[in-house]
């Protein structure tokens, strides 16, 4: 699995190349070693992302990480979309899609025959099927929404919204990967060999086994909500 990594740090290399960061970060050559030592918790956040606008005009997104990274049929994508008017979704037969509002004022999904559903408050999740038509209209200007998609052939997953208030214990054990990401406020994230990370809105940390036990607590006085997903092969 660390191919993937190594896929990613060559695709943040060329986008490096391309423009100049805005913030401190690691190098590609960096990401490699936190991954195959594991001493460091591997974070990507939301200002390193880039935006590919929609073909519809619509809104755009910006992709977290997939697996495998070099597949364009992937077992499983995470990734932030902005909607900024209403349309239908992409169709992506064969996949599952979890939907967790993020910011804005919220989003009205359109099922058709399956129904509605409105996230009107940061953290609310709705699941549905990615191969059935589905339209979303921001609820007033635009929306910003996690979305995770995997395959139902080759990938599973369980995920869940934590409301933060005491300090959270994920397990990372018999997943390939755990996706824990600060949907309000901030944190911070501890693995076992006791390296620390800051979180905040729209901040992702991707975990795996070596991680081992996660502790996830905040930062300061103020709520925060965590959007947590364990992901790997059937």
């Amino acid at each position: 699995m660390w191919t993937d990594y190594l896929l990613d740090a060559q695709r943040a290399e060329s986008s490096f190349q391309h423009r100049p960061p805005r913030f401190p970060v690691r190098q590609p050559s960096q990401i490699i070693r936190d991954y195959l030592t594991q001493t460091i918790v591997i974070v990507i956040r939301e200002t390193e992302l880039a935006a590919v606008p929609w073909k519809n005009g619509g809104g755009m997104t910006r992709e977290f990480c997939r697996a495998p990274c070099d597949a364009p049929a992937f077992d499983w994508r995470l990734s932030l979309a902005t909607i900024d008017r209403p349309g239908p979704f992409s169709l992506f037969e064969g996949y599952e899609r979890i939907l967790v509002l993020v910011r804005g004022a919220g989003i009205e999904l359109d099922f058709g025959a399956r129904g509605q559903a409105r996230l009107d408050r940061v953290g609310q999740l709705v699941t549905f099927d990615g191969g059935s038509l589905t339209c979303g209209a921001p609820l007033d200007d635009s929306s910003t929404d996690l979305n995770l998609m995997v395959s139902r052939a080759r990938a599973k997953t369980q995920s869940r919204v934590v409301r933060l208030a005491n300090p959270e214990v994920i397990s990372t054990a018999g997943w390939s990967d755990t996706l824990v990401c600060c949907l309000s406020g901030s944190v911070q994230i501890q693995n076992a060999a006791g390296h620390v990370a800051e979180l905040h809105s729209a901040d992702l940390a991707r975990c795996v086994p070596t991680d081992g036990l996660l502790t996830c607590q905040l930062r300061s006085a103020a709520a925060a909500d965590l959007f947590i997903a364990a992901v790997g092969g059937r």
